[in-house]
């Protein structure tokens, strides 16, 4: 099966690469190739990202690397992962996605029923996500009966690829539109792409499940009970499964675990041997 990693730089800055989030991406591609070593691995990337990962002679962590595709007509400040929908629009077999911050620490595609799709998990966004009463909503084209209820794509499996290429089509339908009516922050993006996507699973009736049994409410940040649809629970998974999301800035700025604590957890996971990393920012 083909894995997918997407990495844009969307402001060009050399400041965008730091150790921290270069062994993130790094960690989440050895473990799945260690623990899938029949699956062909896939980097997207900008110019700059291709040239710094080169010269850090990491390059053969991936079976290919590929460039982001066309540029599309979006605000990127706003919609920062347009280019996963990108590459997404011009898929043509089953594919994984992976967020870069998304470690899988186990075999997990066992546990994995082929023709449905996967989330990382539900998500209750009453009160957070735009809906069918905002101002920019109401201006789109296309215009539904919006619930609230979304996705978490930190982890998605999408086996049908004429789906995928019409989610994806609609999601950048979307944000395009966004753009043109100056959509003001990335709620706007996660309405595109989260959102959206239950929408069209649950209007087309197809299958979809997550990987944790709990939802995670948007509005007061904190995960809900169990709806029992998932492999693990929250707790359970952190042995098996870890999406960093928003705790990522909580160790950068020195709250939780260390950051020299998890910067030693992820060399400890890749085991890369004479990995030079002296050239890029600590944080």
């Amino acid at each position: 099966m083909k894995i997918i990693w997407v990495l844009e730089n969307i402001e060009k800055s050399k400041d965008f690469y730091s150790k921290f989030n270069i062994l993130l991406l790094l960690t989440s591609t050895i473990l799945w190739k260690r623990n899938h070593p029949e699956d062909f691995c896939v980097l997207y990337g900008d110019d700059m990202t291709i040239d710094v990962l080169n010269k850090l002679k990491v390059l053969d962590v991936w079976d290919e690397i590929k460039p982001i595709p066309n540029t599309i007509k979006v605000n990127k400040s706003v919609f920062w992962a347009s280019a996963k929908l990108q590459v997404l629009s011009e898929i043509n077999e089953p594919v994984i996605l992976m967020d870069n911050d998304t470690h899988v620490y186990t075999p997990i595609k066992h546990l994995l029923d082929n023709d449905t799709v996967y989330v990382t998990n539900y998500e209750v966004g009453k009160g957070y996500y735009p809906s069918s009463i905002d101002p920019y909503v109401r201006k789109l084209t296309y215009r539904p009966r919006w619930k609230t209820d979304s996705v978490n794509v930190s982890f998605l499996q999408l086996p049908d690829p004429e789906f995928t290429n019409r989610y994806a089509n609609k999601s950048i339908g979307l944000m395009e539109e966004f753009t043109a009516l100056k959509a003001p922050n990335p709620q706007y993006l996660i309405f595109s792409e989260q959102l959206l996507l239950r929408h069209m699973l649950d209007l087309e009736k197809i299958n979809y499940k997550p990987i944790l049994d709990n939802s995670w409410n948007c509005l007061n940040k904190d995960w809900n009970l169990d709806n029992n649809k998932g492999i693990w629970n929250i707790k359970d998974s952190e042995r098996y499964f870890k999406h960093y999301g928003p705790s990522k800035r909580d160790i950068l700025d020195g709250r939780g675990n260390s950051y020299e604590k998890e910067i030693k957890h992820l060399l400890n996971c890749i085991n890369f041997h004479n990995l030079d990393l002296s050239s890029i920012k600590n944080r």
